[in-house]
């Protein structure tokens, strides 16, 4: 559980590099995009915390 939690954790962390790396204003055809990568990542994170209070 705890491996595919960090697996989903790299698409979020590809799209804050792309953002911190962008200009000052973004494509509104890339922020659905960046939204989902984070989405990802977040369930990446609540995926390696329930592994981690699973007895």
């Amino acid at each position: 559980m705890v491996m595919f939690g960090v697996i989903l954790l790299l698409p979020g962390i590809c799209a804050l590099i792309f953002v911190v790396d962008s200009p000052s204003h973004l494509d509104s055809r890339v922020i659905p995009i960046l939204v989902l990568a984070l989405l990802a990542a977040f369930a990446g994170v609540m995926l390696i915390r329930a592994a981690r209070k699973r007895p």
